[in-house]
């Protein structure tokens, strides 16, 4: 049934998809704003969460004007690019924290018999809508810090920036893909996930501070450095063509085998029908 359900990806239609998405969506928002005091508390306190790491970010950079050569103002956009694609990346792909609770349950075998892809409802079963409105705030604020500090080198970096922002969404998918189909494999997935929560956290900073090691694990086998610090490094105009291209061939290379993994995960999956 897995295999069968597989096969029917090619036959949907992308304007279906983002309908059902944003069905989904707000399904999601209306879920979260059933309890209205606790969805605007959860809100608010996202947004003291992000403005306590920036004071926890500006009191570390305090006694120094530069870290590993770079100055306090880039550090800050490092920081900046940092948490635009997480936030993004967490509202998009929700879906991951709860799909344990469909395999474990057989209510997976459900979405298996729907006409979409079948690491639809997995990597894309929720949204955050929270993250969403913060995510607007950010990058206004990341536009107006990087335009006022002269940080930006160009229209040629914006357009830069953009395209590696979609590239690293496409690793970031890729990366939960993956996740879902240990979940597959293994029923687990929260500490899977958690995992990579943590090591992504190391780019909060540029991840020239870390050794040579660390760096390439960094980069080929958990791709963090791809995910933020090489978009930071192009809206600054410190990104060299290379690493471009080597970004562009990761994220391919990534997400090709994150969806034969899928493939393989679905082969071996074991419904509750079954």
């Amino acid at each position: 049934m897995a295999l069968m359900a597989d096969k029917k990806i090619k036959k949907i239609n992308l304007k279906k998809l983002l309908r059902v998405w944003f069905a989904i969506a707000k399904i999601a928002v209306q879920d979260q704003m059933i309890s209205s005091l606790s969805g605007y508390l959860f809100l608010v306190g996202k947004i003291f969460r992000f403005l306590f790491l920036f004071v926890f970010l500006f009191s570390v950079l305090s006694a120094t004007k530069t870290l590993s050569g770079y100055t306090r103002e880039q550090v800050v956009v490092f920081f900046l690019v940092f948490y635009l694609v997480d936030t993004m990346s967490q509202s998009l792909f929700r879906g991951v924290y709860w799909f344990r609770a469909l395999i474990v349950s057989g209510d997976y075998d459900f979405d298996l018999l729907k006409p979409m892809p079948s690491f639809f409802r997995p990597v894309f079963g929720w949204t955050d809508i929270f993250d969403l409105i913060t995510l607007f705030f950010l990058l206004g604020y990341f536009a107006w810090f990087a335009v006022t500090r002269g940080l930006v080198s160009g229209l040629e970096s914006v357009f830069l920036f953009t395209l590696l922002f979609v590239n690293s969404l496409v690793i970031s998918f890729g990366i939960h893909l993956f996740v879902c189909a240990v979940g597959v494999l293994t029923t687990e997935i929260d500490h899977l996930i958690m995992v990579y929560r943590d090591v992504s956290n190391m780019a909060r900073f540029p991840t020239d501070i870390y050794p040579q090691g660390i760096r390439l694990i960094l980069t080929f086998v958990i791709p963090v450095v791809v995910l933020i610090t090489v978009p930071a490094k192009s809206i600054l105009g410190l990104l060299s063509l290379p690493w471009v291209i080597i970004s562009v061939l990761l994220a391919g290379t990534f997400l090709y085998s994150s969806l034969r993994f899928w493939k393989y995960a679905l082969a071996k999956y074991s419904s509750a029908s079954s």
